[in-house]
């Protein structure tokens, strides 16, 4: 009888250390529980002032290489939009896209290594220049290699200049061979400097630009990626050609900020 007596008392007393104990860990919770939320907060504002810095960098840095290239650096706006829309067309994932984003920011970075008489000729490079054209490329993988948080750019910026039947440099690479960001580039970058007016050309309209990159698919462009582009571009041209600079910039920028911000991972909705 008294062993039972004490068993029961043992149990009461390790009842009531536990109970003790619970209502401490909660009282401990509920007056931690505010300086945890705001340092969680501060942490996120740290993060997201971190990403919105990066992006910013990244912008600066493909506007002075645009600049240096076409006196603009709308270049970069429009065919980032014309990019990302193709990649919403063929419902990539929110984190390919964003890598896309990149790349088609920085990818002719390595031009800062070109000099101006090269790069700013107006006429027809010669071999030995076209040459030294090309290992710009290579230079924008220089460049990236630098930074960790640009590693997703280098597809672009290193085979955006390889063709879909293996002709393009810098290795000459075909078919699914080309990262599927690059094959995107490749297809926007053209048809944005055919529709565009340069000192040295005036711009083709929207349907004969569209005429070249059907002709060439297959041999340039990855075919399949083309017609995808087509089916969107008339409508996507129009839009941008009737926006100022600014409001190119700004359409952009409402792009990124659901991408980059938004915190989505879901697959990009089809866009048309």
């Amino acid at each position: 009888m008294a062993e039972a007596e004490a068993l029961v008392h043992d149990r009461l007393i390790i009842v009531e250390v536990l109970v003790i104990t619970l209502i401490g860990v909660l009282a401990t919770t509920l007056l931690l529980y505010p300086i945890i939320l705001s340092l969680n907060r501060d942490v996120l504002k740290f993060s997201r002032d971190l990403l919105k810095g990066n992006i910013e960098l990244m912008e600066v840095l493909g506007s002075a290489i645009a600049k240096r290239d076409s006196d603009t650096s709308v270049h970069n706006y429009r065919v980032t939009i014309y990019a990302l829309r193709l990649a919403e067309k063929l419902a990539m994932e929110a984190a390919e896209i964003r890598d896309l984003i990149a790349g088609a920011f920085l990818h002719d970075v390595g031009k800062i290594g070109i000099s101006d008489g090269i790069l700013l000729k107006p006429g027809r490079l010669d071999a030995e220049e076209f040459r030294v054209m090309q290992t710009h490329v290579a230079l924008g993988g220089d460049i990236l290699a630098k930074s960790n948080w640009l590693q997703s750019a280098r597809p672009v910026v290193e085979c955006h200049h390889e063709k879909f039947d293996g002709s393009g440099y810098p290795r000459g690479l075909s078919g699914g061979d080309i990262p599927l960001a690059a094959r995107i580039f490749a297809v926007v970058d053209v048809f944005d400097a055919l529709t565009s007016k340069r000192p040295y050309k005036a711009p083709l309209p929207c349907a004969e630009a569209l005429a070249i990159l059907r002709r060439d698919a297959g041999s340039h462009f990855d075919p399949q990626l083309v017609e995808a582009f087509c089916a969107i571009a008339e409508a996507l041209h129009q839009e941008i050609a009737a926006t100022p600079d600014a409001g190119v910039e700004a359409m952009l920028n409402v792009m990124i900020e659901r991408y980059f911000f938004s915190g989505s991972r879901e697959i990009a909705a089809p866009a048309g």
